[in-house]
């Protein structure tokens, strides 16, 4: 499959895939009532701004054009994910990671405290968009860590971190 395009106010874009081809994705897809509900325009927005995104990553030799990520039925399908995402209002532009944002919560005697990778990795979208790009984006993985400079000795704390 090529190329599509799609109108947005009289303006024509190029996108991994189109409102029909994302229509005919997410119609057997349990997870995209909020697609089904958005107009024709919120769609086209989506799937340009899920387009702008992937084309904005680093993508190994062998897909480092548009036009051959175009040709991948993987790429194409995780732009309309992508998409859908965007319209379910996820922070996928502003957002360094789907990871947790909760640092700590308190609420009576109860208390949660999560840290940055509690969880697993963090990626950078959603998990079934990491799956669908893994093997096209080049240096995919994220790594997040600690780092500690000015320090003589040993710094420790009484948490264990495992």
């Amino acid at each position: 499959m090529a190329l599509s395009e799609v109108d947005v106010g009289g303006e024509t874009f190029v996108v991994y895939a189109d409102v029909d081809v994302a229509n005919a994705y997410f119609a057997g897809a349990i997870h995209a009532a909020n697609w089904s509900a958005a107009t024709d325009t919120t769609k086209s927005q989506a799937l340009v701004t899920a387009t702008r995104i992937l084309d904005r990553q680093r993508w190994i030799s062998n897909y480092s054009t548009q036009a051959l990520r175009g040709a991948v039925q993987a790429i194409q399908d995780a732009s309309m994910e992508m998409a859908l995402a965007l319209v379910d209002g996820s922070d996928l532009q502003t957002e360094q990671t789907t990871g947790q944002k909760l640092q700590s919560i308190k609420a009576g005697s109860v208390s949660l405290t999560y840290f940055r990778g509690a969880e697993g990795r963090p990626h950078r979208f959603p998990v079934i968009v990491h799956e669908l790009l893994r093997d096209y984006l080049a240096g995919a993985d994220l790594s997040i860590g600690m780092v500690v400079t000015g320090a003589d000795g040993v710094s420790s704390t009484e948490d264990d971190f495992g």
